[in-house]
């Protein structure tokens, strides 16, 4: 990564890499291709679980959690480390799973989305602080007692303590019509969803809000007086050259190379398309691939790190990655550690795909993992651990999952 110099974070890093020294199982002289077997042969079970010292290989728990296709990518020091695709786009199908392969990756989305409001608030165009009613005409968060003490804000949104309403949405199959943003909003047409509006006072309480992230996407799009998957593309994915990625639901078959959905038992679903959409685009609706989405992560890392020509601005990523109580979350992702294991992370759940990415701000490390199945998140906890391992990382969130 390329950094202006910084005498603290220098110390800080390090202090992490003779840590690193002190573990048998560090990188140096390790190949990629012996790490990458290393994780092909080397899921494990949760610590302190009964399967704790057990060791299966990715084939093995691909077929135990019935989840054809799985991507992953690995980050070392701010890069992609390596990345590569496993199983098939379908069951029963031979069109096999690569680096190219779309995912859907539910609340991995919001991240997206942040990045997005981010990049506005950057140019001016929007404040976190301000309140979000005086960006919006086409539907407003409604006015109650709660909201005239405290106003909701974007910084309230992104960090999940806005106070307001509807935790996740319902995918919808290819047969049925999809609502508009206002729409989802105020539950109306073929939203749903209940209404969201606030119910808890805004900055008391950590809630987790997929509607406030809809407040958040209906902000973007009247701000940028376009919808949000074009909003998206304009802010995030063609500054990061993120080709694979979109907002658009349902994603059209010609973009290509699309992972089918997969139910519990790991039949094909959502026929006859094979996947659903995800109408409320900010908070569950993104299709990407682990390495393209791995490009805006290392974006943060670098803007954190102050990196020359910054995605965003070096102090604005500082304030993404510092937790907003009484949340753990920052202005879009989840934050933990300190100091130099500062990490951010989230997952992502919709109907038939499982999906995770982490981060490492002061190392550049980090593990992208994105499923086609339902029981996914084991098969991807398991993963992590294994890349956890494999990559000689002292501490990550993959230890308690």
């Amino acid at each position: 990564m390329r950094v202006h110099p910084n005498p603290a974070r220098r110390r800080i890093a390090a202090t992490v890499v003779s840590m690193l020294a002190l573990f048998p199982w560090a990188l140096i002289g390790q190949s990629i291709e012996s790490r990458i077997a290393a994780v092909e042969s080397g899921l494990r079970g949760a610590p302190e679980s009964d399967d704790a010292d057990a060791r299966w290989t990715l084939e093995e728990r691909m077929a135990h959690f019935r989840v054809p296709g799985v991507s992953i990518a690995v980050l070392d020091d701010g890069k992609v480390a390596w990345a590569k695709g496993y199983g098939v786009l379908q069951v029963g199908g031979s069109e096999p799973v690569d680096t190219e392969t779309v995912f859907s990756v539910g609340s991995v989305s919001k991240v997206g989305a942040a990045a997005a409001t981010l990049r506005l608030v950057d140019s001016g165009r929007l404040g976190l602080d301000r309140p979000v009613n005086d960006y919006l005409s086409a539907w407003q968060v409604p006015e109650n007692e709660l909201t005239a003490q405290v106003p909701v804000t974007l910084r309230r949104i992104m960090s999940h303590t806005a106070g307001l309403t509807v935790h996740g949405f319902a995918d919808f199959q290819p047969d049925e019509d999809l609502p508009t943003t206002v729409q989802i909003l105020e539950s109306s047409g073929p939203a749903k969803n209940p209404a969201v509006f606030v119910d808890l006072l805004p900055g008391s309480e950590f809630r987790y809000s997929g509607g406030g992230v809809t407040v958040e996407q209906l902000v973007v799009e009247e701000t940028m007086e376009t919808d949000f998957p074009t909003a998206a593309r304009m802010l995030v994915f063609e500054p990061l050259g993120m080709s694979r990625s979109t907002y658009e639901n349902p994603v059209p078959a010609s973009h290509g190379n699309i992972a089918k959905a997969h139910d519990g038992l790991g039949r094909p679903t959502a026929l006859p398309r094979g996947y659903e959409a995800m109408p409320e685009t900010a908070a569950s609706g993104l299709w990407t691939t682990p390495t393209d989405y791995a490009k805006l992560v290392i974006a943060f890392i670098e803007a954190y790190n102050g990196a020359e020509d910054p995605f965003i601005s070096h102090e604005l990523a500082e304030d993404v990655m510092m937790r907003v109580a009484p949340s753990q979350f920052g202005l879009g992702p989840e934050i933990a550690g300190e100091a130099g294991m500062l990490r951010f992370r989230h997952g992502g759940a919709n109907n038939s795909y499982k999906a995770y990415m982490e981060g490492h701000l002061v190392t550049g490390d980090g593990v992208i993992v994105f499923t086609n199945g339902t029981r996914g998140h084991q098969l991807y906890a398991e993963i992590i651990r294994a890349v956890a391992a494999a990559e000689g990382w002292s501490e990550t969130w993959s230890t308690n999952r």
